[in-house]
């Protein structure tokens, strides 16, 4: 389990924000961003409520009581009326939260042509499956 100054600085750095913009968008100072990210000062409530709208993610989760997972899980749950999730479709969706560029490539390949995609699909199997051979 994370405590929120890890999970507030993930979450930041997922959204390539610099303290400085995190805290503008606050209305805090830059010091006390950082002071929440390193564990020597915990925000108050109303901007405990701020971050957690800013982020669209639950109090629970960022005070480090709800894994990424379980979140993700609920959410889904709510959106689609269903539990029956499985667990590698949120390890994915965990792992494009946490990287970026992997979850810009991925949007591009769903936005390609259906032939194209198919085929840059084909590409990226073959590739994980000699990565995978050779571990």
């Amino acid at each position: 389990m994370t405590n929120l100054g890890e999970t507030l600085k993930q979450l930041r750095k997922q959204r390539r924000w610099t303290q400085e913009e995190l805290a503008e968008q606050l209305n805090v100072s830059r010091s006390q961003i950082s002071k929440w990210e390193n564990g020597s000062l915990l925000p108050d409530v109303q901007s405990l409520e701020k971050l957690c709208q800013l982020f669209d993610v639950s109090a629970d989760f960022l005070l480090g009581g709800e894994t990424r997972q379980r979140e993700l899980l609920r959410e889904v749950t709510d959106i689609y009326g269903t539990a029956d999730v499985h667990e590698t479709v949120l390890a994915a969706l965990d792992y494009l939260l946490h990287n970026q560029e992997m979850s810009e490539a991925v949007y591009a390949l769903a936005k390609l042509p259906d032939k194209k995609r198919k085929h840059v699909e084909t590409m990226i199997m073959t590739i994980v499956k000699e990565c995978s051979e050779l571990m």
